[in-house]
């Protein structure tokens, strides 16, 4: 299953939702793709945002096509 997201004026893919983080002590993180649609991705299109300072236009649910 695939999370996709209107976040920003951009279309991206949320990869994991995490409580915490080693990072940062606050509580409540996002793991998103800016560029889910390629297939090598790079380190540089992924970026963890707080959920409490996020806020998502839509967000919908897609079926993996493979297997």
């Amino acid at each position: 299953m695939m999370v996709i997201a209107k976040f920003k004026d951009k279309i991206v893919q949320i990869v994991k939702v995490q409580e915490s983080v080693m990072f940062s002590e606050d509580k409540g993180w996002i793991f998103i793709c800016y560029d889910f649609d390629k297939i090598n991705r790079r380190r540089e299109q992924f970026k963890w945002v707080k959920a409490s300072e996020t806020k998502f236009e839509w967000v919908r649910e897609f079926a993996d096509t493979e297997g």
